[in-house]
């Protein structure tokens, strides 16, 4: 057996898996449980999901969107009988609540649990696979400058954004018109899945920190930042084709990792399973792997809007 607790939040699940204890995470999800969209809790284990409304992308593609992030406590990762037929329990409902709401959704399946990936199997096999995401992580691990081309690197406001913002726009469609993302993969988002990343890094001007990579006053990269307590998390970069053999992504990566550093938290980047060249970068910075989901979408956007799915124990 390896009984262990799960929740797809980055930080929260981090600090478990680092400190090898899951009680807490455990316990805290146990005593949340109320909040969930709908869970089982037997015998002091917890399966559960929230599904939320992802009111940017709903703006973008122009119908209903929403997220399903799985939540766990005292679980298997590996196969058990009894528990596989919970986990088919909870995503027949899920299912359920899926058909009672139109709209698209994006399901993020944690990959390590194989009861829960067998029962998508029985009850969700007709979704769109759209990859899967790694997060990977160090903890004061300290790296060199990795400058090597005088990059003027520093901490962007969103006045430099409005400056910028036809360069920055520029570098983001370049970077990720052929990114192996889950938006680029569903043939239903792909049309706009550019858009996804430019909408990002702008709402990031007033919800994070943004790190400017510069060459002779130009800028040439961006590293976007989310933070709190226990990490900080790079949510977005992109770098200038133009300016790929000038180092900087490492650059910008140590930049993160010097700030991450500074304050005693955690430095955490993720990418797609298949963005091996990201990979390769963030293994020489020290960065090993602690989670991974796979992205699992499911395209419900043509039935007559419904209620949003309440909250609540299960029946």
């Amino acid at each position: 057996m390896a009984i262990t607790s799960f929740v797809d939040d980055k930080s929260r699940y981090l600090k478990a898996y680092h400190e090898k204890d899951y009680q807490q995470l455990a316990d805290e999800n146990i005593k949340n449980r109320e909040a969930l969209s709908f869970y089982i809790y037997e015998k002091d284990t917890l399966y559960g999901y929230q599904i939320n409304q992802n009111q940017p992308l709903a703006k973008l593609y122009e119908m209903p969107f929403f997220v399903v992030r799985f939540i766990f406590a005292n679980v298997d990762t590996l196969h058990d009988d009894e528990q596989e037929k919970q986990m088919i329990r909870l995503l027949l409902n899920l299912k359920a609540q899926m058909e009672q709401t139109s709209g698209y959704y994006s399901i993020r399946i944690p990959s390590h649990i194989i009861d829960l990936i067998r029962a998508y199997n029985e009850v969700l096999n007709h979704a769109i696979f759209c990859g899967g995401t790694v997060e990977e992580y160090t903890y004061d691990y300290h790296v060199v400058e990795n400058n090597n081309a005088a990059l003027n690197l520093f901490f962007a406001d969103f006045s430099y954004f409005e400056k910028e913002k036809p360069k920055i726009l520029k570098i983001i469609d370049k970077s990720f018109s052929a990114f192996p993302g889950q938006y680029h993969i569903s043939p239903v988002t792909a049309p706009k899945a550019g858009c996804v990343y430019q909408n990002w890094i702008a709402q990031s001007f007033d919800e994070s920190k943004i790190v400017i990579a510069e060459i002779n006053g130009e800028p040439v990269g961006f590293l976007s930042i989310s933070e709190n307590e226990y990490a900080v998390d790079v949510a977005l970069t992109a770098v200038s084709p133009t300016s790929r053999k000038n180092g900087v992504y490492k650059a910008m990566l140590a930049y993160g990792n010097h700030y991450a550093n500074a304050s005693k938290r955690f430095f955490v980047v993720g990418t797609q399973f298949d963005n091996f060249a990201s990979q390769a970068g963030l293994q020489s910075f020290g960065l090993k792997p602690y989670k991974s989901v796979y992205n699992i979408h499911v395209d419900n956007s043509m039935k007559s809007l419904s209620k949003v799915p309440g909250n609540g124990p299960t029946p």
